[in-house]
C-alpha cells in the first residue's frame, strides 16, 4: 500500500516586508530540527521538486504541520 502526502501550497511571509509570496505555487514547512539559534531546517517544494536540505531564518513565516510518522 502506498501512502502519499499531500500538503496544500500556502506560501510564505516574506522576512523583511512581511507580503506573502509564493501562495499556490509551492510551500514551506519548518521541520523540528534547529539549525542555530537563528535558523532552523525546512521542506519546500513547488513544481520542480522538493528539497530537505535548506535552513531559513527563523522569521520567514513558514507554515508548520504536525505529521506522525
Amino acid at each position: 500500500m502506498r501512502n502519499n502526502l499531500l500538503l496544500p501550497a500556502p506560501g510564505n511571509r516574506n522576512n523583511s516586508g512581511g507580503q506573502l509570496v509564493y501562495q499556490t505555487s509551492g510551500g514551506y514547512y519548518w521541520t523540528s530540527a534547529a539549525f542555530s539559534a537563528a535558523h532552523a531546517r525546512n521542506f519546500g517544494y513547488d513544481s520542480g521538486g522538493a528539497d530537505t536540505t535548506t535552513a531559513n531564518y527563523v522569521t520567514y513565516g513558514f507554515s508548520l504541520r504536525c505529521i506522525k510518522i
